[in-house]
């Protein structure tokens, strides 16, 4: 009887895969034809951006996981799906890299986190920029203009400047604004489904406290009173940090103090109102969570918001807050910000702490802000990034950087991209490159134009890979950067038109580009995987658990078994490819280019699969898909921000993604900037019973 069903078993598993692996099998061969690997190969490799996984939807996907689970094969069959994936090519990669090759200068990488040393010539730089950096405004380096100072311009979204703005000229309060934002929540979020728990006793105390402040004219900052949300993988004391899973019933998931960025907010001034909803796990960047309902595209109720932060984009997206914290451990913020139409600024690696009640430091996770807009995602950007290395900032916090290389810890904040003079006007002082290069505008923008450009015939779950808007508004984004006048700030009255223009392009090529990929997907993985085994899940473990509350989602149990089988020497090649990786990029970004741009996804929002409303759905090909200009970002710690570039004939969001020297930030926030100010006429608000104006 038990072979019968083993039997059983084993056909319902073909029946599930089989198609599906040889329709996305990748294609790519890693040696020459003379046996040779060519670790610096030019050659764009990536046949189909896909890999070979399954497709399940609704009990199909029960099924599945169940049998992955209960039968013997199981696991087997799982070592099998790994090894159609080109990990042998990668193990390959990784013995032919020498340390010279994947070390950039000997000793600034290291193994376990893509964290750059700076030298202290280049630490003092950050200094110098940010002691000029002005306190409480975001108007430094033409970021925003002195004609845009004082309202957020032609954009339909208010800013956190707007809300400072409003407070001070009494047209409304803290307390009112929240009232209101209260009142949407309860209306909308039912259908909306993007706020997982509100903090109603301490939101109302928070602005009660801010509402006086501002009647005494004392406020503590430009975010004093500011409405924010965060993602549950932060701890806010008194909320559930879930990470997406259910609430627990023996409350353990209850933080009992505030992580580092909740704590700056509250010394801000900031209303903390709510945690948002998001992918369980954070394991899939479509965002969509079944135990919660949510959330949906506010573009288009059918449709994904994209993930896992998507409770946040959501939020930033209908008007409910300027600014929400997201995580991003493979797009995470950059997805959904471009499919719910915001800004997604993901930092680079460790520039934002890391830490919940589970989890101190994982090695592809980063922080940053989704925002109306980009000048919000720089007031974020200078409040949250400011360094610390002490014991007991924000819990017991010790930043990675300081953790790994001790000293100072990492650089402070500031908005002077490297390519704009700190000196001052003064004949002949213009700031260097990071490598001691002295030069002015125009920047270089880069493009991998064989990635950018590239369109595969077709993916395991029948998805289009580049459509035809997101391709023409990208070339229509170089085309504007690259025809626009530069504002001179190296004159001698400090500004004004110059002939030159804003930006140049410039083409580069990556070797090994779908082993990069392979890589951040193996490192990825098995670094949620473990941090369930770290926290002895009984969900995961133990599947006679008597509390349902222990229990994961099909998806999410599958995708997370999937690093369970994955090798310790796959697992290190993966991450020497990385070290490999990170000197390739930093010589292209340091050498070459100043940004480099791409879309932020090859397609724009995509309708859920029927039946995934409730049981979810399993398309690790479709998320492999949606990350295909993301994951350098997340290999090798790369700062990213994603910027909305108008909307669709169907009126869904298209966007574009800036990616950014380490620790310079500052870069891809002026070029986000230049961006949203192009197609400023362009962007739309979401339809107006799911827009909600909180000072109106």
């Amino acid at each position: 009887m038990f072979h019968r069903f083993l039997s059983i078993a084993v056909i319902i598993l073909a029946i599930f895969t089989a198609s599906v692996w040889e329709v996305a099998r990748i294609e790519p061969k890693l040696r020459t034809a003379d046996g040779i690997i060519d670790i610096y190969s030019s050659l764009y490799d990536v046949s189909t951006g896909n890999i070979a996984a399954p497709v399940a939807v609704s009990w199909r996907l029960q099924i599945l996981v169940r049998l992955m689970i209960s039968s013997p094969l199981g696991g087997y069959l799982i070592r099998g799906l790994v090894e159609k994936n080109r990990v042998n090519e990668l193990v390959e990669l990784a013995s032919a890299i020498q340390d010279d090759e994947s070390d950039y200068s000997g000793k600034e990488y290291g193994l376990d986190f893509p964290i750059v040393r700076l030298t202290k010539e280049d630490y003092d730089w950050h200094v110098d920029a940010a002691a000029i950096q002005t306190a409480t405004t975001a108007t430094m380096t033409g970021l925003v203009s002195d004609a845009e100072a004082s309202s957020s311009g032609k954009s339909p979204y208010r800013s956190v400047r707007d809300y400072h703005a409003a407070y001070a000229n009494k047209s409304t309060t803290p307390s009112a604004v929240l009232q209101k934002l209260l009142d949407f929540i309860k209306e909308k979020n039912p259908v909306l489904g993007c706020v997982q728990e509100v903090d109603y006793r301490g939101s109302f105390l928070a602005a009660y406290a801010s509402t006086n402040r501002w009647r005494q004219g004392k406020p503590i900052s430009i975010w004093d009173g500011v409405p924010v949300m965060l993602k549950p993988e932060e701890n806010i004391k008194g909320l559930r940090t879930t990470q997406g899973e259910k609430f627990k019933t023996d409350g353990s998931d209850i933080a009992t103090h505030d992580g580092v960025l909740a704590d700056r907010f509250r010394k801000a001034g900031a209303v903390i109102v709510a945690t948002t909803v998001m992918h369980e796990r954070g394991v899939h960047p479509s965002g969509y969570n079944p135990f919660y309902n949510g959330p949906s595209n506010p573009y288009d109720l059918k449709r994904f918001s994209g993930g896992s932060s998507s409770g946040s984009a959501v939020a930033v997206a209908t008007g409910m807050v300027p600014v929400a914290i997201g995580y991003d451990g493979g797009g995470s913020i950059r997805i959904p910000a471009a499919w719910s139409g915001t800004v997604g600024l993901a930092v680079g690696f460790s520039r934002f702490p890391f830490q919940n009640k589970n989890v101190n430091i994982n090695p592809s996770v980063k922080s940053g802000p989704l925002a109306a807009n980009v000048e919000d995602a720089a007031e974020a950007f200078l409040l949250l990034g400011q360094p610390f290395s002490r014991q007991g900032d924000g819990g017991g916090a010790v930043h990675p950087y300081t953790a790994l290389y001790g000293g100072v810890g990492p650089p402070p904040p500031h908005l002077h991209p490297r390519w704009l003079n700190i000196n001052g006007s003064e004949e002949n002082k213009v700031e260097r490159g990071v490598n001691g290069v002295h030069r002015r505008q125009p920047i270089r923008i880069g493009v991998f134009q064989e990635w950018v450009s590239h369109r595969p015939t077709g993916t395991g779950g029948g998805n289009t890979i580049l459509d035809d808007a997101v391709y023409k508004t990208f070339q229509k984004t170089i085309q504007a950067l690259t025809t626009i006048s530069a504002t001179d700030t190296n004159t001698d009255d400090g500004g004004g038109e110059s002939s030159t223009p804003y930006a140049t392009l410039v083409n580069f090529t990556m070797p090994h580009m779908s082993l990069q990929a392979l890589s951040h997907a193996i490192i990825v993985t098995c670094s949620f995987s473990f941090s369930l085994l770290k926290e002895n899940f009984r969900g995961l473990n133990n599947r006679e658990t008597d509390d349902p509350s222990d229990t994961l989602q099909p998806a999410t149990e599958f995708q997370l078994r999937i690093g369970h089988h994955i090798t310790a020497t796959e697992l290190l090649s993966a991450m020497r490819i990385r070290s490999f990786a990170m000197a390739q990029w930093r010589n292209v970004l340091a050498e070459k280019v100043d940004v480099i741009l791409t879309p932020t996804l090859p397609m724009t929002a995509l309708v859920r699969p029927n039946g995934s409303d409730k049981i979810g759905f399993s398309d690790t090909s479709l998320g492999f898909q949606m990350m295909r200009y993301i994951w350098p970002g997340n290999l090798i710690g790369l700062p990213g921000i994603a910027v909305p570039v108008g909307v669709d004939s169907k009126g869904l969001p298209l966007s574009v993604q800036v990616l950014c020297l380490h620790w310079h930030e500052a870069d891809c926030l002026a070029v986000g900037r230049e961006i949203e100010k192009m197609f400023v006429d362009e962007r739309a608000k979401p339809p107006p019973e799911f827009f909600v104006d909180l000072l109106e």
